[in-house]
């Protein structure tokens, strides 16, 4: 059988270099063969179970708790689709018509200018949803809907600006609640230059505070020379950028090959937002890693903290 190589399976599998490698130094759900110069080669086989994986732990499945099992195993937990996690990631029927209500309430107090509403709704459902249901299912599409209601001319830019003025103190907040371990990984979390909207990135660092890492943010529209700079002082593992707006900057494509060459070597770059895709060239080019969505970064993050693969 023909054996391929772990960046090639990287892009069968939708999974990344770094999580191929933690998965299986951690829980062994694969043995690849070695060549001669020790790289890995995977099989047909190796390949499908990985999609599996990935596909259970998308649906909330806890790694630790599906790595052992058949690839036959795997597609029967599939085929019922229950979720084992701790952490609910889907919303029920009923929670899904109240975040609907909860994001309607949030988009009027926006309109009508009305900053306090917007803070007590979004402190309230803090209260009532688990952090990762918080940011996925409200605060994500909130950011989504304001966007695009200023795109489409049906707010003003006085609505936006107030919208983004809670939202990052409420994010803000929820960074600073978490107090990292000693001996945290650190992550710094910012926008480069031309990218304006900074939410994403504190988003992201949330996400990263409540895995365990300490965040450092830099806030939007910085030169990447900067954010060099701070990883290299402070030895963050990790630079996450957000790029929002716009998605075809020739000026960002030579920053981001640029941003690569600066960071240590030992620096994993991972890169999302609504514009990503428009830098797949580039990210693919220098190796940073794509992530679409909190859940696919939070499983980054901790195949990261692993750090020496073999």
């Amino acid at each position: 059988m023909y054996k391929y190589p772990i960046k090639v399976v990287s892009q069968m599998t939708g999974l990344s270099v770094f999580v191929i490698r933690a998965w299986e130094k951690r829980y062994n759900v694969v043995s690849p063969e070695r060549t001669e110069t020790n790289r890995r080669l995977y099989s047909e086989d190796d390949i499908e179970k990985l999609k599996l994986l990935n596909n259970a732990v998308n649906l909330g499945h806890n790694i630790g708790g599906i790595a052992k099992l058949s690839v036959s195993e795997l597609r029967s937990i599939l085929e019922r689709n229950p979720a084992t996690s701790n952490v609910p990631t889907e919303l029920s029927t009923e929670q899904f018509a109240d975040t609907e209500s909860i994001l309607s309430s949030c988009v009027e107090a926006v309109k009508s200018y009305d900053s306090k509403k917007l803070s007590t709704i979004l402190l309230k459902a803090s209260s009532k949803m688990s952090q990762p249901l918080l940011i996925e299912k409200l605060v994500i599409p909130l950011v989504y809907e304001i966007g695009d209601l200023w795109h489409e001319g049906d707010i003003r830019v006085a609505n936006e600006h107030i919208a983004s003025a809670v939202i990052r103190s409420f994010l803000t907040n929820l960074i600073e609640q978490h107090i990292p371990p000693q001996n945290a990984p650190i992550i710094i979390s910012a926008t480069p230059r031309g990218q304006d909207h900074e939410l994403g990135a504190l988003i992201a660092g949330v996400t990263a505070a409540s895995v365990g890492y300490k965040v450092i943010y830099l806030g939007p529209n910085l030169p990447v020379e900067e954010i060099a700079a701070v990883t290299d002082n402070l030895d963050a593992k990790v630079v996450a950028l957000s790029l929002v707006y716009p998605n075809d900057d020739p000026q960002l494509k030579l920053d981001l090959v640029n941003l690569k060459k600066m960071l240590p070597g030992n620096t994993s770059l991972i890169v999302g937002g609504r514009a990503a895709n428009g830098y797949l060239d580039v990210l693919n080019d220098i190796g940073a890693i794509r992530v679409n969505d909190t859940k696919q970064f939070r499983i980054e993050l901790e195949a990261i903290r692993e750090q020496k693969y073999n």
